[in-house]
């Protein structure tokens, strides 16, 4: 069949490559949707529905199809993007009249609209769209390069680019078969199913002539989007490109270093707590300033979706992606999303850690949001996709919410899912008088007893709370990572100052230390530990004592001092004594929702929840690698 294949002559297409592709659809208008689902088995349909989902279809309000054809992508997406107006843009006069037929027996007429035009000069204002989506259609060009800069030039800033194409197959078992398929086959049918052999022939060859997906991919980077990524379909006989325009910066007056999208529109009127109603626009790639300032002006920002802490964890094999959403210029929600790769080929795990970040003065936006993260999850092959926010217990309607767009609860919690907060916008004497008596005495008996606090600015000093941590660790039961996990931490996040260390030192003796996170208002109690001189000492109270009142006056109402039992009245809880130590500075108990997961693959999470985490805890208990709080009770 191989040499029959390479015998028969090419098509040649002249040397007016529009003119004959342009008569070439013309001729296949009639039976194009049919070969399509036939050649296909209907993955054709699925692939659509993949390409649309790429877009964030939620927040898309215009889109443009080019090569739109009889007009199945464009009516995909205006199935999901249900207030958007769509443009599909064809040279073919002949697909354009199927396309009308089939709009006005639709139920989208009204929203999407076609017209005759060429891909590399699209007939579209500059930066006047949300979406560019193409399916099929970019080995017909005369140039590549000049399409893609198309899109770029009428996208607003923020806007998504999708084209899915044909891809010469890399499987070395499936390779042959496809291409037996693909050159004897298909050319078989078209010839006695449509009438038109040479175009059912033209079509395997422009796929053999055309760049593989990495290389196309780096077309379109050149284009001007910087975050092109390439995602094989169907047994990698298609490949999904997609790209977000880069958003234009421009100061926002009365916020410094502040940086936003031309395109942001005013909303209707405020939502009655300061944040403004309106269309969500959606801003990828950030870069740090912009992202920490962004996340910093939500009402609910966490050190744990910080640029830092991303970085942090890509040190560990986590890569990081973040983006912003914004309404009327002001940022409503943030999504820190990492994604790690797993032992299974071309499957990873994703995890936005404490997050997503979203404003409670914008809870509205909870839906696309959450859509946004279980797409992301889809797009980049994960198993499961794990959030843990700060949204406490009862707030029923956003856990109502997160059931619907497919998170359920987590049988696996990262970070404790309650936790004891003290309240710091206050001045000394009410933070004490909210003390217990006992505490407030231990405060002053350390500082009678030469106990010195001070935050330390030498890289030496990470050494020497390693050494009392791990001394904690011993004493109290709990084991720790490596050295270089919490030293690589502090490197990547002290420079900032979102993560600084304070010690309680008498003299040259270290007695207690503590890494202290912050970020926007709020400030977290990471790590802890304390010398067994410490603990007679009190050195930790006045520790602690210290450290609240520098998150006061660093501009932070609340400090969370990070895990605490679910049941305050439960005796047996291993974190009992913890819990008591918090409360003792007024510290109030606060239950979260907890992790839950959006599951892409059941029968691979079944596998990581049984059979891997039976493995892992084996190779943790090994190296040393389980984290734990220093227990530090009154004595």
């Amino acid at each position: 069949m191989t040499g029959w294949m390479m015998r028969r002559p090419p098509v040649s297409v002249g040397t007016d490559k529009a003119a004959y592709v342009e008569a070439m659809f013309d001729g296949i208008a009639r039976r194009y949707d049919f070969m399509n689902r036939l050649m296909t088995g209907g993955l054709d349909v699925a692939a659509r529905s993949v390409t649309v989902e790429a877009l964030y279809p939620e927040l898309v309000q215009t889109a443009v199809d080019i090569g739109c054809g009889t007009g199945d992508l464009a009516f995909a997406l205006a199935k999901r993007a249900k207030r958007a107006r769509i443009l599909g843009i064809d040279f073919s006069a002949r697909m354009l009249d199927h396309a009308a037929i089939k709009g006005a027996l639709g139920s989208t007429s009204d929203r999407v609209k076609f017209l005759r035009g060429d891909g590399m000069r699209l007939p579209v204002a500059d930066g006047s769209t949300d979406a560019v989506v193409s399916a099929w259609v970019l080995r017909n060009v005369v140039d590549v390069s000049q399409v893609f800069s198309e899109a770029f030039r009428i996208l607003r800033p923020g806007g998504r680019v999708a084209f899915l194409e044909l891809t010469p197959v890399r499987s070395k078992w499936f390779g042959p078969l496809f291409r037996l398929y693909f050159h004897g086959v298909v050319p078989i049918l078209g010839r006695w199913l449509s009438g038109q052999g040479q175009a059912y022939q033209y079509l395997p060859e422009s796929v053999d002539r055309f760049p593989d997906a990495e290389t196309l991919g780096e077309v379109l980077a050149s284009a001007g989007f910087p975050d092109v990524t390439v995602r094989r379909l169907a047994f990698g006989t298609l490949a999904l490109h997609t790209g977000t325009k880069p958003v234009r910066s421009a100061a926002v007056p009365g916020v410094e270093g502040r940086a936003r999208g031309t395109d942001v529109q005013a909303g209707p009127p405020s939502l009655g707590r300061g944040v403004e109603a309106g269309p969500l626009t959606l801003r990828w790639p950030v870069d740090a300033e912009t992202w920490n300032d962004s996340v910093a002006q939500l009402d609910s920002p966490h050190a744990l979706q910080s640029w830092e802490w991303g970085e942090f964890r890509r040190q560990s094999g986590w890569v990081p992606s973040r983006v912003l959403f914004e309404r009327g210029g002001r940022p409503v929600a943030a999504v820190s999303f990492l994604r790690r790769a797993t032992p299974v080929p071309g499957w990873g795990v994703g995890y936005v850690p404490k997050g997503p970040a979203v404003d409670s003065r914008a809870d509205d936006v909870w839906p696309e949001v959450l859509g946004h993260i279980s797409r992301i999850a889809r797009d980049t092959r994960c198993i499961f996709v794990k959030i843990d926010p700060d949204v406490e217990a009862d707030r029923t309607e956003i856990r109502q919410a997160m059931r619907r767009v497919g998170f359920q609860p987590s049988r696996q919690q990262v970070q404790y899912p309650s936790t004891m907060i003290v309240d710091v916008d206050a001045p000394d004497e009410i933070l004490l008088s909210r003390m217990k008596a006992t505490w407030r005495r231990y405060i002053r008996k350390a500082q009678r007893d030469g106990v010195n606090v001070r935050v330390s600015a030498d890289t030496s000093d990470v050494a020497r709370f390693m050494g009392i941590y791990r001394e904690t660790a011993n004493r109290d039961g709990f084991i720790v990572r490596p050295d270089n996990y919490y030293s690589r931490g502090l490197d990547v996040l002290r420079p900032s100052a979102r993560a600084s260390i304070w010690l309680a030192e008498s003299g040259s003796e270290l007695l207690a230390g503590a890494v202290i996170l912050s970020h926007g208002t709020r400030a977290w109690y990471l790590w802890g530990a304390t010398s067994q001189r410490g603990l007679e000492m009190h050195a930790m109270y006045l520790l602690q004592w210290e450290a609240l009142r520098g998150a006061r006056e660093s501009g932070c109402t609340s400090y969370d001092m990070w895990g605490a039992p679910d049941d305050m009245g439960d005796e047996a809880d291993p974190l009992k004594g913890v819990a008591y130590f918090k409360a003792g500075f007024g510290a109030r108990h606060v239950s979260w929702v907890g992790a839950l997961d959006y599951v892409v693959n059941p029968a691979l999470n079944s596998l990581w929840l049984e059979a891997v985490p039976r493995a892992f805890s084996v190779l943790r208990k090994l190296r040393g690698e389980r984290t734990g709080h220093a227990v530090v009770v009154p004595g």
